[in-house]
């Protein structure tokens, strides 16, 4: 089943950008941001269960797509990650220092759904805590 979402991700994302319905936004540019990893499963934001290839964000990008590139040693574009779908939601880290979380509902975080702790801690020993994103505003 998860393999199946997987190639039915990669299918819809492939007709996005090669179709002529493909649609540029001004949040297509890159953007340096905090990316953590959540491992709890459940329902996500729009009604999904929690797998592999989610990705938590502002509530306005639900039904996006997220090409997710890591950091290169020279603070430029590195490895491609991969896509992500915006199906889930959440508030982030506390930057402000009100107690409240805020990061992700301002677009300066995202959060990967990981099946396990230890595929999250793998991921952040990877790719580290920041990453380049792309959000990819398309209609099918």
């Amino acid at each position: 089943m998860k393999n199946m979402r997987g190639l039915a991700l990669l299918c819809i994302i492939l007709v996005f950008l090669i179709g002529n319905n493909y649609r540029a936004s001004a949040d297509e540019a890159l953007k340096r941001v905090r990316c953590t990893c959540y491992c709890e499963p459940g329902i996500t934001a729009s009604g999904h269960h929690t797998h592999e290839g989610i990705i938590a964000g502002r509530q306005q990008d639900l039904g996006k797509v997220a090409a997710i590139y890591a950091i290169a040693e020279d603070g430029g574009i590195g490895e491609f990650i991969g896509y992500f779908e915006f199906m889930d939601t959440g508030a982030g880290m506390d930057s402000d220092g009100d107690g409240k979380g805020d990061t992700i509902i301002r677009g300066k975080s995202v959060d990967i759904f990981k099946d396990s702790l230890k595929d999250a801690k793998a991921h952040v020993k990877k790719y580290g805590d920041y990453v380049w994103i792309k959000i990819i505003d398309a209609e099918g």
